[in-house]
């Protein structure tokens, strides 16, 4: 689309400008022209899915309690692609998981719109500990420690 758009730009300027009236001059113009737009594409996607995922990696240090474990940007990518969800351990007890996907837009030009879903899947034993687990994350406020003297 972008070289479309730079053979067009090419063959107006043709009319002002009589070094781009040969046929390589043509063929450079309208490549570095696609060039030019391609990189500003990907760098402003790149930029926006390294903020996409420090924005989850900082949901996933205040839910696990562990800043130690985050998604590179490749690692999220892999996710989105495959629709794989990724394990996630509370305070040592396995059964939050991420799901990460694409959402649909009905609208043609819409913007990419992602959906990030933590889901909590109960151990099969000891389904009393991780139900108080999950009261004292829910009661807990932000920047507080969650303890229950029992």
């Amino acid at each position: 689309m972008s070289s479309i758009l730079g053979l067009i730009l090419c063959l107006f300027l043709m009319i002002f400008l009589s070094g781009l009236r040969s046929f390589g001059a043509v063929v450079l113009f309208t490549l570095c022209f696609a060039a030019l737009l391609t990189v500003r594409s990907v760098s402003a996607r790149r930029r926006f899915m390294r903020g996409l995922t420090t924005r989850i990696n900082e949901t996933l240090a205040e839910v696990t309690h562990s800043p130690g474990d985050q998604l590179s940007v490749r690692q999220f990518r892999r996710m989105a692609k495959s629709g794989e969800k990724l394990p996630l351990p509370v305070s040592g007890v396995a059964g939050l998981h991420l799901h990460v996907a694409r959402a649909s837009t009905l609208e043609k030009n819409a913007p990419e719109k992602w959906v990030a879903v933590f889901t909590v899947v109960p151990p099969e034993n000891g389904t009393a500990s991780f139900d108080r687990l999950v009261a004292a994350a829910i009661n807990a406020g932000p920047g507080t420690p969650s303890t229950n003297v029992a």
